[in-house]
């Protein structure tokens, strides 16, 4: 093998190297979700599911590599976390490949989607400063969401206030990275809301049967899966936007 194989545009070197770097993400995301965040669970459960942000992403500019490496690194990720095999495999693997990336790349297709269209100029950052941003904005997050459940359950009142309080703690992410709101991050939203829709009716479906939770999984599972995909997903916008010109300058934009 040369070295040609990993800077030629498109290589199926560079698209395998790169999906298997992005599995590696996903897996301790998975993992950190699955153990301290994920539904049912611990405090800020189903507020920001971290592989979300991973997932869409992946999917844009790795193409079938992006749905493969979703599906490998939830199931690696709920593996450690100690899902038994079957569930793991229902909740993660299936809806993060189906849904979380494989219809989210569609849905983009489907809307007309230019990612990266309308990226402020003067607000273009450096790689080293757009991961600073995003970790500094998931930490903040992650952090309010353990601290509203532990506040809601206290109070006796609905949870479901939490995914809003987050994601407006998010917002600020979005100016800071310079990204505008046009039709295209507008299409870019909406394919984020139904694919985490579907995903959700999946992993309560898994839940309801293989779980055991039967009827209860639609009530507690569900809403919860899919606010939290919603929430991390749309971060998982402006990265997407931030990073468009950087990935298509090292050949890893499929749809380009």
């Amino acid at each position: 093998m040369t070295s040609t194989e990993y800077t030629l545009p498109s290589s199926p070197t560079r698209y395998f190297v790169a999906s298997a770097i992005w599995a590696a993400v996903i897996i301790p995301l998975a993992w950190l979700s699955s153990t301290f965040l994920s539904i049912p669970g611990a405090f800020g459960a189903g507020y920001f599911w971290l592989p979300q942000m991973a997932m869409p992403t992946g999917a844009f500019f790795l193409g079938p590599w992006g749905w493969l490496s979703a599906a490998v690194g939830t199931f690696f990720g709920g593996m450690l976390a100690g899902s038994p095999l079957l569930i793991n495999i229902a909740q993660n693997p299936i809806p993060a490949f189906l849904a979380n990336a494989l219809l989210f790349w569609l849905l983009l297709k489907l809307f007309r989607v230019r990612v990266g269209e309308g990226l402020l100029e003067r607000q273009q950052r450096s790689a080293t400063s757009i991961i600073a941003i995003v970790l500094g904005t998931v930490v903040v997050a992650v952090v309010a969401g353990f601290f509203i459940g532990q506040a809601t359950e206290a109070l006796g009142i609905s949870s479901r206030w939490g995914y809003l309080v987050v994601f407006l703690l998010t917002v600020p992410a979005w100016y800071i990275l310079g990204v505008p709101l046009n039709t295209h991050v507008i299409g870019a939203l909406a394919a984020i809301i139904i694919s985490s829709i579907v995903s959700a009716v999946m992993g309560a479906y898994a839940w309801a049967t293989i779980g055991q939770m039967g009827p209860s999984a639609w009530t507690i599972v569900f809403p919860g899966w899919a606010l939290g995909d919603m929430v991390a997903g749309s971060l998982a916008v402006p990265l997407m936007w931030t990073i468009n010109n950087e990935m298509k300058a090292r050949g890893l934009s499929w749809t380009s």
